[in-house]
């Protein structure tokens, strides 16, 4: 087994290729996962709201990331696959070795994923999309070479969108609340250490930083199209609502204290046809 930055890469495998969406937060629980085992990979970005198209042709599912080991894709889900690098690449471990510790930590993974993961995506989806321009610039960067046409299309992709994410006025309040209490829970479970579990970071912190990285925009995270003083006024507001909260605050303590440096090799886009794909195909707009 050869080390990198003296982590161990388990056994001769080839390199393993991971298919992200460079804005979410589900994806980037993979990636987080990835570079703090210092685990050599290559990324291929997908085009936001086609990655369905490009999970199914790994047939790896119906959401990204996918993580794609020797040449086969292995896993679609960010949950299983940092149970997956965990077992071959179990140092610096992510899961307590205490069972208790260990399962309060993976009870906490699925909190944050279940229960703020997808309202949090709802409401910066929201917001955002009052201001199309800006919208677009924060999920594909304002210097996509097809982002006229993105903005002619953005009537029928919202529509796409708030259908795919039911998107209403009610489920954002809804989702709003749940952002909220996600970090109450961080406020609350957050020992005197600064992690949620033990005295060491695990999956529950990388989890709920991952989760809430697009409202906190902590600079360390890797993707940044968009500056969040730069979104829609009304995505402005709810990031300024929550600035001052200690759960904020944590989640930029745990980028700056464990996001470290990429392990990613090199990589590049891999773009399907976003137009006649979009209007075959409107569930393509699933997100992982």
């Amino acid at each position: 087994m050869a080390p990198r930055n003296g982590h161990l890469q388990g056994p001769a495998v080839e390199t393993p290729v991971l298919w992200h969406l460079e804005i979410s937060h589900f994806n980037e629980k993979a990636r987080w996962a990835l570079d703090y085992k210092g685990i050599a990979h290559v990324r291929r970005a997908v085009t936001p709201a086609l990655q369905e198209l490009t999970a199914r042709r790994l047939r790896a599912g119906r959401t990204v990331p996918v993580l794609e080991m020797n040449g086969r894709a292995m896993i679609g889900d960010s949950t299983k696959i940092i149970e997956e690098i965990e077992r071959r690449w179990p140092e610096p471990p992510l899961y307590p070795a205490d069972p208790e510790e260990r399962s309060r930590a993976l009870d906490l993974e699925d909190y944050f994923d279940e229960q703020c993961g997808h309202d949090l995506r709802r409401v910066l989806f929201n917001d955002n999309m009052a201001e199309p321009e800006k919208f677009l610039a924060m999920l594909y960067g304002a210097d996509h070479p097809r982002i006229g046409l993105l903005k002619k299309l953005s009537p029928v992709f919202f529509q796409v969108l708030k259908w795919r994410f039911r998107i209403r006025p009610e489920t954002v309040e809804e989702s709003r609340e749940k952002v909220r209490a996600a970090f109450d829970m961080i406020e609350t479970e957050a020992g005197p250490s600064g992690y949620l579990v033990g005295e060491s970071f695990t999956v529950a912190d990388l989890t709920a930083a991952s989760i809430l990285a697009p409202i906190v925009m902590p600079p360390e995270f890797p993707y940044i199209k968009l500056h969040p003083d730069e979104r829609s006024a009304q995505s402005r507001r709810f990031r300024d609502s929550l600035k001052d909260r200690p759960g904020f605050k944590w989640a930029e303590d745990m980028y700056a204290r464990h996001r470290g440096t990429s392990a990613e090799g090199s990589g590049g886009v891999a773009p399907p046809r976003f137009v006649s794909a979009l209007i075959s195909n409107p569930s393509a707009a699933s997100a992982a």
